[in-house]
């Protein structure tokens, strides 16, 4: 799910902000009157808000499954059933009793033998993530950075069961084939068999988890060449609807763009918030944009609608504004662009199992300052962002002679930011085009 900040510690306060020679701070509203909220928002905001990747390698182990005695006994309690006119005399329902009955235990019927079936594979997963200091301290969620062993079974035997149980209800079938004919009926109870058994006996070991960030090119998305930087866990809450907060930490990291934290007491029901992330359904499922444009943050809008508590005690605020897998962990802001939470979830249709896209729920900014406090991480604004916001304000009033020194001293502080070049270009296309309204001196 998905959100944006931008960058003091406390407050309104401007403490602890780095303070940069030769940037004033003009008021946004009349610095940059005109331009839509919405607009100010993803230009200050983007560059700070990264698509974060988490990883879970693991082997995964089916033995094969080999017949116990009582299995063949079945047969014979077949015939017997079938003499008796329990059941009718034909071969082929005599075997699809065997198969319902040793569905029911198979543990009874069926016992693990070599040789073994193993893959390995990764379960990824993609969230929003956004920095906080400058040295590399990352606010997400925690349900992005930790699955529970039972969901991480259920993703590899997605992956593994459904072949490994289809290539032994074919041998199976091809076994008795002389006596009984593969239809439909004999398929389905097969599978069910051999997939019970299978289940059962899976086994997965060896997991490792690799938490990364995906750097943005240069303009902002990525394609294959993008750099892929490992970041460690910090600490983490609990999963919603726990304190779902993880704090994360790229190390040698300086400069980094950044965004500034709220107070809870800065919204309050009806006022407009804004999600900013990576959407699942347009970063991963989707084969109609390009990978570059498709790694483009996304930014949503929607009324604060009601202030929730969870079964677990916990604060929580449900928003209008869409957003989707994927956004998850991302900053959630206010008009001024301070950050006001960490978007979480979603409501799930009970009839559909989908997300309701209007129904976003926010981890308030008051819990994620408590955790960063704990955690010894102070927020603060990096000089990057103190000059690119400056910048900006001068570009979107324009004063795009101003606004260049500006931008050109955030690409020598922090060479890797995204978005500073095509702002650099824009400026000197306005001011060679005349458009220039920066004052004489």
């Amino acid at each position: 799910m998905r959100t944006r900040l931008r960058m003091a510690a406390a407050g309104l306060s401007l403490a602890g902000m780095a303070v940069v020679p030769g940037v004033t701070g003009s008021a946004p509203a009349e610095a940059e009157r005109g331009v839509a909220v919405g607009t100010r928002l993803a230009a200050r905001t983007d560059p700070a808000v990264q698509l974060i990747e988490t990883d879970y390698a693991a082997t995964v182990t089916v033995p094969s499954p080999k017949a116990k005695k009582a299995f063949s006994a079945l047969f014979d309690a077949a015939a017997r059933h079938a003499k008796a006119g329990r059941i009718p005399a034909d071969h082929q329902s005599q075997a699809k009793w065997v198969l319902r009955t040793a569905a029911g235990h198979v543990e009874r019927y069926l016992a693990p033998a070599g040789p073994a079936r193993t893959a390995k594979l990764v379960r990824p997963g993609l969230c929003t993530g956004w920095w906080v200091t400058p040295d590399g301290y990352m606010v997400t969620g925690a349900h992005c950075v930790s699955a529970t062993r039972a969901a991480l079974r259920r993703f590899y035997g997605a992956k593994v069961l459904p072949t490994v149980t289809g290539a032994d209800a074919k041998s199976f079938l091809t076994a008795i084939r002389r006596s009984a004919q593969p239809d439909d009926e004999l398929v389905r109870l097969a599978k069910e068999m051999f997939g019970r058994f299978n289940a059962r006996q899976m086994r997965v070991t060896g997991i490792h988890r690799s938490i990364a960030v995906i750097t943005p090119l240069p303009g902002g998305g990525r394609d294959k060449t993008a750099k892929v930087t490992r970041i460690r866990l910090v600490a983490k809450g609990r999963d919603y609807p726990g304190e779902d907060f993880a704090v994360l930490k790229m190390p040698g990291a300086h400069d980094l763009p950044t965004v500034p934290l709220g107070r809870d007491s800065d919204v309050r029901v009806g006022d407009p918030l804004y999600i900013n992330g990576f959407p699942g359904l347009i970063t991963t499922n989707t084969a109609v944009f390009d990978l570059r444009s498709r790694l483009y943050p996304a930014l949503t809008e929607g009324a604060y609608n009601a202030r929730r508590t969870t079964v677990l005690g916990v604060p929580y605020i449900q928003a209008q504004a869409p957003s989707y897998h994927g956004n998850s962990g991302g900053p959630v802001f206010d008009e001024d662009g301070k950050v006001i939470g960490t978007l979480i979830a979603g409501s799930v249709d009970p009839a559909t199992g989908e997300t309701a896209e209007n129904h976003s729920f926010i981890l308030p900014v008051s819990i994620v300052r408590k955790r960063l406090v704990a955690a010894g991480v102070a927020p603060s604004a990096s000089r990057t962002t103190v000059l690119y916001d400056a910048a900006l304000q001068d570009f979107f009033a324009g004063r795009y002679r101003a606004a260049l020194p500006r931008f050109q001293r955030v690409r020598a502080l922090f060479p890797a930011h995204p978005y500073v070049a095509s702002y650099i270009t824009e400026s000197r296309h306005a001011i060679a085009a005349g458009k220039d309204r920066t004052p004489r001196r």
